[in-house]
């Protein structure tokens, strides 16, 4: 009767270590899981953050554009109005 008793105490004593086990296990999955979670967050702002970036860059290259072209075009029209300055000339 003690051996059984012994023996059942011994079953007893597995199931309640696997049980703990597979808690320790849950917790440890849910832990990694929450940290996966977590860093695909933190990807998901660099990537926006990375595209506000570039649609910054763009309308900051736009706009110097713009700047060069505004002034390309007025000395075009200063040399414009200097070659029909000296041709109105040259035609006296």
């Amino acid at each position: 009767m003690k051996n059984k008793n012994k023996s059942q105490d011994n079953q007893n004593q597995l199931s309640i270590q696997a049980a703990e086990l597979a808690i320790v296990g849950a917790a440890i999955t849910t832990l990694g899981d929450t940290i996966a979670t977590m860093a695909a967050v933190l990807a998901l702002e660099a990537e926006r953050q990375e595209q506000n970036n570039q649609n910054d860059t763009s309308k900051n290259g736009n706009q110097d554009m713009q700047k060069q072209l505004d002034y390309l075009t007025s000395e075009i029209e200063k040399l414009k109005k200097q070659v029909n300055g000296s041709n109105s000339r040259r035609l006296k």
